[in-house]
């Protein structure tokens, strides 16, 4: 087979983690790495040379902003704290840059440029947090209903040690779609107490969850999603929301852009940054979409 190297120690190891993987914390763990990929891949950077985009994201997402400095004569992205006095609360005269091999306190727009996330310096990891939280319990319960529908006739309650074991031989037989029995080795009865699903929610109601989930996460960083709305929604409610996307990306791109023309101004560099252009396109295709219809009907009169 092409992928027959997924059979071999490696494949083996990852399909033995697979039933660890389907827990609370295996899906936590898949879901904050995908929406932390999805976020870095929001903007695009040109012209950092030496320091590599995702460095700059990772601080902005991570920290809230990001300390542009010089180390050894070269460019380079660190973290830091912001510090000094000044007649607002929230703006500050000096930096505290810092990585595994370096630190100093440097003056800003001076000798450290700050790059904004936004205009709050909010960071976007508290969101990911929040959402791949969300979506785990969104996943644990689906698989649950996916597994529970291979056998709906109840739950089976023992009163030994084997007893114990055998259903759990099972009830792991089941999981992996294998066949499998209950058998009663303690003699004593094992004991099946019968589940209502009246009050559980059905599959397609866990799934539609999920997607209204990442539709919701969508929204929050301002980019439209792909989520199928009902049938009887209108064009303008559809579309109601594209103000908000708008306002929360070109939050975000403003001021990685000032940060850019800063780094430009103190550094000499030519530093630009502008949205993925897979974005660009997804923003403009409601109006493409209205001059689709417009032409549509002027055809029909």
């Amino acid at each position: 087979m092409f992928l027959d190297f997924l059979d071999k120690k490696m494949g083996k190891m990852i399909t033995k983690s697979s039933r660890e993987q389907t827990t609370y914390n295996g899906f936590y763990c898949y879901w904050r790495e995908q929406l932390f990929e999805r976020v870095m891949r929001l903007f695009v950077w040109e012209n950092t040379n030496e320091i590599k985009p995702k460095e700059i994201e990772q601080r902005l997402i991570l920290q809230g902003h990001c300390e542009i400095a010089k180390y050894k004569g070269k460019l380079t992205a660190f973290y830091g704290t912001l510090n000094g006095v000044t007649v607002y609360q929230d703006e500050f005269t000096h930096a505290n840059i810092h990585s595994p091999i370096y630190s100093t306190r440097l003056k800003i727009d001076e000798s450290v440029i700050v790059i904004d996330n936004n205009s709050l310096r909010n960071p976007v990891f508290d969101l990911i947090n929040h959402y791949a939280m969300m979506l785990a319990h969104a996943e644990v319960s689906i698989t649950n209903a996916m597994i529970n529908m291979r056998d709906a006739n109840g739950i089976p309650v023992v009163q030994t040690e084997k007893q114990k074991t055998s259903v759990n031989d099972y009830l792991g037989r089941r999981y992996n779609g294998q066949f499998g029995t209950i058998t009663d080795l303690g003699s004593l009865g094992v004991e099946v107490i019968g589940v209502s699903n009246a009050k559980g929610e059905s599959l397609e109601a866990l799934l539609d969850a999920k997607a209204k989930l990442l539709n919701d996460f969508y929204s929050d960083i301002g980019v439209r999603s792909a989520f199928r709305k009902n049938s009887n929604t209108v064009t303008e409610e559809v579309e109601a929301d594209t103000g908000l996307l708008l306002l929360n990306l070109s939050d975000m791109l403003e001021h990685r852009q000032k940060g850019a023309e800063a780094v430009n101004s103190v550094f000499g560099t030519n530093w630009q940054v502008h949205i993925a252009e897979e974005l660009e396109m997804a923003l403009e295709a409601p109006a493409d979409d209205k001059e689709d219809k417009a032409d549509e009907q002027s055809e029909d009169n």
